[in-house]
């Protein structure tokens, strides 16, 4: 599995993008710039679907985070801004 954001900017939702989808669900946590796990989520992403949508950020405040995408073993991170 790789996965990533779309952008590395964001407002209210995140859009995920997968190059390999696994049969087990993909995990992703936003971490503020203290290492805290500001929120996180586990999504099922089928065979066919190369992206999903991460909702429901709009309470986190604005400032720089670490997404974190893993599956399985594999894990992807990457510094990503939540702008106004």
């Amino acid at each position: 599995m790789l996965a990533k954001s779309r952008y590395s900017t964001f407002i209210n939702d995140l859009i995920i993008e997968v190059n390999e989808a696994m049969m087990q669900p993909i995990s992703v946590a936003l971490r503020d710039e203290d290492g805290k796990i500001c929120c996180k989520a586990e999504k099922k992403i089928c065979a066919l679907s190369q992206t999903f949508k991460w909702e429901g950020l709009n309470d986190l405040p604005y400032g720089v985070y670490m997404l974190e995408c893993s599956q399985g073993d594999e894990m992807f991170s990457m510094r990503i801004v939540k702008r106004v």
